[in-house]
């Protein structure tokens, strides 16, 4: 029964579009994908922005306003990164100081014991590693 129906000629169901192609059951999947009556089939711009759409909603397309979304959205999403950027700019900095801060302690614990100098010699080539 599968063999007899796979067989089957049938009209391409993009017919009320303009196919005319009569193939059988088992390669419609295939036609319909690549049939280019299709509405749905991804098509891509070619009046300058390249975006992929749907064939049916190419006649709608404007090109500027969709430059102007993607231009929009980029510059959202440098503002977002410039924000990051100055925020670990910031956080950097903080740390910076931090470590000067313990580096000054350490010379002065140091400078009354003189048995901590080797920790931080080990700690300045740690940092020199790092």
């Amino acid at each position: 029964m599968r063999n007899m129906l796979s067989k089957l000629q049938i009209a391409c169901d993009n017919a009320v579009f303009g196919c005319s192609a009569v193939v059988r059951l088992d390669n419609l999947m295939s036609h319909l994908s690549d049939c280019e009556h299709n509405p749905k089939r991804p098509v891509t711009c070619e009046q300058g922005c390249g975006l992929e759409m749907p064939k049916d909603e190419l006649p709608n397309h404007n090109c500027i306003k969709h430059l102007r979304s993607v231009v929009q959205q980029q510059q959202t999403r440098i503002a977002e990164l410039e924000k990051t950027s100055a925020e670990h700019k910031h956080q950097l900095a903080e740390q910076k100081r931090d470590i000067q801060l313990l580096k000054a302690y350490m010379r002065a614990i140091r400078s009354v014991n003189p048995n901590l100098q080797n920790l931080e010699e080990t700690i300045e080539y740690n940092e020199i590693l790092e």
